[in-house]
């Protein structure tokens, strides 16, 4: 009777196997099952838009932005038909029109790069055709893969690349230099067009620290929400937005996933820099893929519509600098060695194990936040023909001698918050850095106090990494098609262009013992310009080394295009001891004298180097002016702008 009941029991507990459905039937609900997962999607689309509508009401435009930028990458790889759908498209519209009341979060002058919010002049007329005449002769023969249009946006920033902004682009592509090699292989490997590389001329000016106001972050520009998407994480002690490898295999990655998504290499970089539902939204609205079309219309932001001219330029002025006259000081590639670090220990410690010093470590590990690696293990950059004696000074010292980091004895009243406010941490910061737990805070324990963080708390990256990042960044990719425009089409002329080659690995150059990376070295201020000097008409000059057209131009104040015209010869190539001839007497005048102020006072979220680019001068002067012992300056603080 007992087996009996049991069994009973048994019959009735258990749950009854669902029946095995039939290849027939899997394939007659697919339609049901595809709705269903739409409407999830489009419950979660909803969720989102509902989120940063109660932010924007509650004046929390920092939220609010969040949530949109989650509903951007969200709907990125929806397909079309599924943007279509009415319900979709309210949602959209609702979402475009919370975008629409956040702030503007670029103003002039304030991103790291050279994204330019503001509406540029196109030059025209008869200084256009020459112009336009010059670039092609010059560019004759040349390929690129990737598309370049001649027109006068592009033409435009040519110029400005060439005079106004000309100390940036010395700057950006001395920088360049560093990290081009690494770039391009990773490009190559990930099958993305090689000159899609002076993408970080714009978005930074190759610099790893680079921060803008939407709180991107790194030399490709990488919010956090996207970031975590491709893999970039980060935590109180790491930021990988900054680590240039992983940023910049990440930033190959959505690149491709941008054009799987287009079809076109503009569309794709158009969609880098303002989301690529923004842009679907605005295809959707002008009824062209064309982005000089789309530039043209009301749906972009101004400088979305920059942003394609500013990357032909950045290319043509990038892969020929001394054709457009700057002048380059290239800096030693980004090549290194790696130790693995198998606990957190002070970068002042690692440096002297290396035989080397802490500055070139933070250089070649930019991702790292404080003064240390983390707690755990580390895969640390050295210089080339370090590793091993860093392995061999590690393997003999003990824990106890790993950290130069203050000490902090705790006191009765204490709390964690409040010292750990102190030091500027975050509590679970200081517990990590002691191996300590929340309960074994107690007072006279003796805490090991790490240095604060290079950027605010509120800014890192927390979290693991997102699911989709296989799904959104890993998709194998075709050769990628030649996109050569039409010579003949309204959108200009265009430059010939290869397809790249299915990805070939490059050889970085070979480690040296001699070859040691250093940091970039701070932004030398501009020299003076040369002042315009009268000649009589038709004046003869011989050219000197360094000389071209574009610069005796500005040198003696005449029209580029009159030069071309004087000298067709030296339009492509310029050589010492050539003759150029000048069209005529030009005024006699100089350029503005530099600002004659001899203090700043700091305002809110100025930094050392912005304030040093103000004036035009350089961060290390500054420092030694002021008796600076780092870059952390305070707003209120007056700086010297001068010795004394």
């Amino acid at each position: 009777m007992p087996t009996l009941a049991l069994a009973t029991l048994l019959w009735v507990t258990l749950p009854a196997q669902a029946p095995v459905q039939s290849p027939q039937a899997y394939v007659a609900t697919a339609p049901a099952r595809a709705a269903e997962a739409d409407a999830a999607r489009i419950q979660q689309l909803r969720a989102l838009v509902e989120a940063a509508e109660i932010a924007l009401e509650a004046d929390e435009e920092e939220r609010a932005a969040a949530r949109c930028e989650e509903a951007d990458v969200l709907t990125a790889d929806w397909p079309l038909e599924l943007l279509k759908q009415a319900e979709v498209q309210g949602l959209l519209q609702r979402l475009k029109e919370v975008e629409e009341q956040l702030t503007d979060e670029a103003a002039p002058g304030t991103e790291p790069g050279l994204k330019a919010p503001d509406e540029v002049v196109s030059i025209s007329g008869d200084e256009l055709r020459a112009e336009l005449e010059l670039v092609r002769q010059a560019e004759q023969g040349t390929t690129y893969d990737y598309p370049i249009d001649l027109n006068d946006k592009v033409l435009t920033w040519v110029s400005l690349f060439s005079t106004t902004k000309r100390g940036f682009m010395e700057n950006a592509l001395g920088r360049a230099s560093m990290y081009m090699p690494m770039i391009r292989q990773v490009f190559a490997e990930e099958g993305v067009p090689s000159d899609l590389a002076y993408l970080a001329v714009i978005e930074s000016g190759f610099r790893n620290e680079a921060k803008s106001r939407a709180k991107a972050v790194g030399m490709w520009q990488f919010i956090r929400s996207t970031g975590r998407i491709y893999g970039l994480n980060g935590n109180a002690w790491v930021e990988e937005r900054r680590d240039p490898m992983k940023a910049t295999r990440a930033a190959a990655r959505y690149l491709k996933r941008l054009y799987e998504i287009t079809g076109d290499w503009y569309l794709a970089a158009s969609s880098y820099n303002a989301g690529p539902l923004t842009l679907e939204r605005a295809i959707q609205n002008v009824g062209t893929r064309n982005f000089w079309d789309l530039s043209r219309s009301r749906w972009l932001r101004t400088e979305t519509k920059n942003y394609i001219p500013e990357l032909c330029a950045a290319i043509l002025v990038g892969r020929n600098p001394e054709r457009y006259g700057l002048r380059i000081v290239p800096l030693v590639p980004y090549v290194y060695e790696t130790v693995t670090v198998s606990s957190m220990t002070s970068l002042t410690v690692l440096a002297r194990c290396a035989g080397t010093d802490a500055s070139t470590l933070k250089a070649l590990n930019p991702e790292l936040l404080r003064g240390s690696t983390p707690p755990g293990t580390y895969q640390l950059r050295v210089p080339p023909g370090k590793a091993m004696d860093c392995l061999r000074q590690l393997a003999h010292m003990p824990a106890t001698k790993r950290l130069d980091f203050n000490s902090y004895t705790v006191r009765k009243g204490d709390t964690l918050a409040k010292v750990a406010k102190r030091f500027k941490l975050n509590p679970d910061d200081l517990l990590a850095a002691n191996d300590l737990t929340a309960k074994q805070f107690q007072p006279g324990r003796r805490l090991l106090v790490p240095p604060p963080p290079v950027i605010g708390l509120e800014d890192r990256d927390i979290g693991s990494s997102a699911g989709r990042v296989k799904a959104l960044g890993d998709r194998p990719l075709a050769p990628l098609p030649a996109t050569p425009r039409d010579l003949d089409a309204p959108t200009g002329t265009a430059i010939k262009t290869e397809p790249p080659p299915a990805a070939p690995v490059l050889d970085l150059p070979a480690p040296s013992p001699r070859m040691e990376p250093r940091t970039p070295p701070a932004a030398p201020a501009p020299e003076p310009k040369e002042p315009v000097t009268r000649l009589p008409a038709g004046s003869v000059l011989r050219a000197k080394p360094g000389d071209t057209l574009a610069k005796l131009a500005r040198l003696h104040g005449v029209s580029l295009g009159d030069l071309l015209r004087l000298n067709p010869e030296a339009a492509k190539t310029l050589h010492p001891g050539d003759e150029v001839r000048l069209p005529g007497g030009t005024a006699n005048t100089r350029p503005a004298p530099p600002s004659t102020a001899i203090s700043h006072r700091v305002r809110k979220g100025e930094t050392l180097a912005a304030i040093a680019r103000k004036y035009s001068l350089s961060p290390a002067d500054l420092k030694a002016w002021n008796q600076l012992k780092g870059e952390r300056i305070q707003a209120g603080q007056r700086l010297r702008l001068s010795p004394r």
